[in-house]
C-alpha cells in the first residue's frame, strides 16, 4: 500500500501563478502511473473551497480522501472562529483538518487558532491535524521559533492527533527531538524529500527513516512535485534501508492514523 498523504488539487486546474496542472484528471493519472494507492486532497481555506475537494473525492472514493481546511483568523474573536468551525465541520464527511498558517498569514499561537484545537480536542471523534509547518510569510511575526510553536501546540492537545507536514522543512530534526514524546504527532516528508535531495537534510531524513518509521508518512505535495517525481525521491533516500521501515512510512502509518 503507498498512500500519498499530501495533494491539492483546483477547480480550473491552475496553481496560484505558476504553470503547474492542478487539475483532478492529471492527479488520478499520476496515482496510477506511479502505482500509488491512495492519496488525500486538501482543501486551502480562502482559496480551495472545502466543498470542491468533497466532490472530487466522492468521484473516486476508493482512492482520495477529502481534508477540510480552515482559517480560524477570518473571524474577529475566538468564540466566532469555534462556532463557525463548529457549524462547518462538526459530524462532517471530512476525514481531517488543513491548517496553512503561512498562506492565511498567521502565528499558529494565535489564540483563534488554540481556541478552534480546543474545540475540535472536545469532539467525541476529532479527526486529524495537518498543519503546515514552513510557518515564515513576508510580514509576519512568530511569538516562538518554529519549532518550539509545533511542541507547544503539538503538547498542549494531546488528545488530537498532527501530521506535520513538510517535516518542518529545514528543521526535520530538530521538530523531531521536539515531538519525539509526544506520540499525538506524525511527520511528513513531502516537498522537504524533494526540495532538499542531496542535503545533509536528506541525510537527515534518512536517519529518521532508520530511527523514526512508525511515525513518519509519505507525501508528494501535487502539483508543485509530481507523484512520480516524488516516490523516485524516496526510493533513492531509501536504498538500503529495511523493506518494513519503508512500509511504514509509505503507507501503513497514515492507514491506521486514518483508520484504514
Amino acid at each position: 500500500m503507498i498512500f500519498d498523504s499530501l495533494t491539492h488539487v483546483t477547480p480550473d486546474g491552475r496553481w496560484f501563478h505558476t504553470a503547474y496542472d492542478a487539475s483532478e484528471t492529471r492527479l488520478v493519472g499520476e496515482l496510477d502511473e506511479a502505482q500509488v494507492d491512495k492519496a488525500v486532497v486538501v482543501a486551502l481555506a480562502g482559496f480551495i473551497p472545502n466543498e470542491f475537494v468533497l466532490e472530487v473525492c466522492q468521484r473516486h472514493p476508493d482512492r482520495l480522501v477529502p481534508g477540510a481546511s480552515f482559517n480560524p483568523v477570518a473571524y474577529e474573536t475566538e468564540r466566532q472562529a469555534v462556532r463557525e468551525l463548529r457549524a462547518q465541520l462538526h459530524k462532517g464527511p471530512y476525514q481531517l483538518l488543513k491548517l496553512h498558517p503561512r498562506l492565511n498569514r498567521y502565528d499558529p499561537l494565535d489564540s483563534r487558532c488554540l481556541a478552534i484545537l480546543g474545540e475540535l480536542a472536545s469532539w467525541e471523534k476529532p479527526i486529524p491535524i495537518w498543519i503546515d509547518t514552513l510557518f515564515y510569510f513576508q510580514g509576519g511575526s512568530l511569538r516562538k521559533p518554529i519549532v518550539d510553536t509545533i511542541h507547544d501546540i503539538v503538547g498542549g492537545f494531546p488528545d488530537l492527533n498532527f501530521v506535520i507536514l513538510h517535516a518542518g522543512g529545514s528543521w526535520a530534526l530538530q521538530v523531531v527531538e521536539a515531538i519525539r514524546d509526544c506520540p499525538n504527532a506524525f511527520i511528513d516528508i513531502s516537498y522537504t524529500l524533494y526540495r532538499y535531495a542531496g542535503s545533509s537534510i536528506w541525510m537527515d531524513l534518512r536517519h529518521l527513516l532508520n530511527t523514526f518509521d512508525c511515525r513518519m508518512v509519505f507525501g508528494s505535495d501535487f502539483p508543485e512535485v509530481s507523484v512520480g517525481e516524488a516516490l523516485d525521491c524516496f526510493w533513492r533516500l531509501t536504498e538500503g534501508v529495511p523493506p518494513d521501515k519503508c512500509a511504514n512510512v509509505l503507507g501503513k502509518n497514515l492507514c491506521e492514523l486514518l483508520g484504514g
